[in-house]
């Protein structure tokens, strides 16, 4: 499993439970290389709040979906560039539902048919019963055009 990942997977997973029944979102953010300096953020899923004021445009609200508050995303970009790092890991809670790529989690990831973060992996936990059940790894895969599971994640 790659380091960024490992070493933040219990705090991942911490963090999973504690949003439950609603999704939780984060960022690991790093240097180039799959063992340089990482950092992970807790986000806040601001979904029940886009649901309550719109929900003709938002349609979902957190138990099914994410909504990463742009501030914090801003705030986590412009700290990435000053240190030099990059976004490495996306991840998202899945209450009571398998830990899969959704359409919504591709439709997110995806500007134009192409990855926003090409670079990024795509952590996906499944919780259910306020319990991680199980957690799957996705990446971009360049020459199928879809984020495919990693399984040397």
């Amino acid at each position: 499993m790659f380091p960024f990942v490992k070493d933040h997977l219990d705090e991942i997973h911490r963090h999973a439970i504690a949003e439950y029944p609603y999704e939780c979102c984060g960022i690991v953010i790093g240097k180039p290389g799959p063992d340089g300096e990482h950092i992970l953020h807790r986000c806040t899923n601001i979904q029940n709040r886009l649901h309550e004021k719109d929900p003709a445009t938002f349609t979902r609200d957190a138990r099914t979906a994410f909504y990463i508050d742009p501030k914090e995303l801003m705030a986590i970009l412009k700290e990435a560039e000053r240190r030099e790092m990059g976004i490495k890991l996306f991840y998202h809670s899945h209450p009571d539902h398998d830990a899969y790529f959704s359409e919504e989690d591709k439709r997110m990831a995806l500007f134009d048919g192409e990855p926003v973060y090409p670079d990024a992996c795509y952590l996906v936990v499944s919780v259910r019963g306020g319990r991680v059940a199980d957690q799957a790894l996705f990446a971009w895969d360049e020459t199928e055009k879809v984020f495919a599971p990693r399984k040397d994640g």
